[in-house]
């Protein structure tokens, strides 16, 4: 396997065929400078074209899971600065994660804000402690959320919670958010790491073929048709018959049914 990057604000580490991705910058709560953004983009981007990968875990060193931006950076930036920092960068790694045909798993251990909170909605499953937060928290400092914030929690919590977060700012505590479905599930904060690794071990017997092309199908539904993706089923239930993934799987299904039976 080719050998893992090293990055100055990222750990990332590899077991087998679970990636995990901590952001590392805990005195700050996890804040994405423009270092860790762009260390974000190459990571997610990496982990993309490593198909021995199956599950990602993003998690945050120390006490949060990602605070959001460091402010410091739109400090005497312009318009067009800016701009160009949210698509280059912000922008970017965004979509690296939402797109990775790998499941990816949230473990979140502390304040999830701003952008931190995003990252999270653009994980498969987030697994929270108890001491986990989660906040679009844009407003306080003049901002929109951003990085599909307004396309995504909409869509989990429904349109007035979501308007009504947005628009105040509010941080709610663990199981408030789980209540919402922003955290699949909570935890206690000493069990959290072996929660995920159990979890990520369970996934990761997924095929990867099947969760690739399940996870781009489910992406498109928010603004295709029933037709638009059934015909996208149809073309994915196509391709995955004739995939060894299928085949070994229906194999195995057989197997299990004829032991049983010869046992009765």
């Amino acid at each position: 396997m080719e050998e893992t990057p090293s990055f100055t604000t990222l750990l990332l580490a590899v077991d087998g065929t679970v990636a995990t991705v901590t952001l590392n910058r805990p005195d700050v709560g996890n804040t994405m400078n423009l270092a860790m953004r762009a260390e974000l983009v190459s990571c997610f981007e990496w982990i993309r074209q490593n198909r021995t990968l199956k599950v990602v875990v993003v998690a945050g060193a120390g006490e949060h899971f990602c605070m959001g931006a460091d402010a410091r950076d739109f400090i005497g930036a312009d318009h067009e600065a800016l701009h160009d920092l949210m698509r280059h960068t912000s922008q970017r790694w965004f979509a690296g994660l939402w797109q990775l045909p790998q499941i990816t798993i949230a473990a979140v251990n502390g304040v999830a804000a701003g952008g931190g909170a995003n990252m999270v909605l653009a994980c498969d499953f987030a697994v929270a402690s108890e001491h986990a937060r989660f906040g679009e928290t844009f407003v306080r400092l003049g901002l929109i959320p951003d990085l599909g914030g307004l396309f995504l929690l909409p869509r989990i919590v429904g349109f007035q919670r979501a308007r009504r977060m947005c628009l105040t700012g509010e941080v709610l505590g663990a199981e408030e958010a789980a209540a919402l479905g922003l955290f699949g599930r909570v935890v206690r904060h000493d069990d959290l790491a072996d929660t995920v690794t159990a979890l990520a071990a369970d996934l990761a017997t997924r095929p990867a073929t099947t969760v690739a092309v399940m996870k781009a199908i489910l992406a498109r539904s928010f603004e295709s048709s029933m037709e638009s993706t059934m015909l996208f089923e149809l073309l994915g239930q196509s391709f995955m018959f004739s995939t060894q993934e299928h085949r070994a799987a229906l194999s195995a299904f057989f197997d299990r049914h004829e032991s049983a039976a010869s046992h009765e």
